[in-house]
């Protein structure tokens, strides 16, 4: 079992995330904050791995090195 810690939030955030875990049926506060947190994972990861989103166009046989130095 995990060891339980305490930790300081304004009342403000407190009502958030209060509101968040019943509009999605989270069990416990806890499991409130691991969603954030794996969002926030998620999004970092698509921003840093999304740069040349758009820019990339899938490879072609002018690609081929072969083609380069025909």
């Amino acid at each position: 079992m995990q060891e339980k810690v305490t930790i300081k939030v304004s009342e403000n955030t407190l009502n958030m995330l209060k509101k968040l875990k019943e509009e999605n049926n989270f069990s416990s506060i806890d499991e409130t904050i691991a969603y954030l947190l794996k969002l926030y994972r998620e999004e970092k990861l698509r921003r840093l791995f999304g740069v040349d989103k758009g820019r990339i166009t899938p490879f072609s046989k002018d690609d081929r090195i072969e083609a380069r130095n025909g």
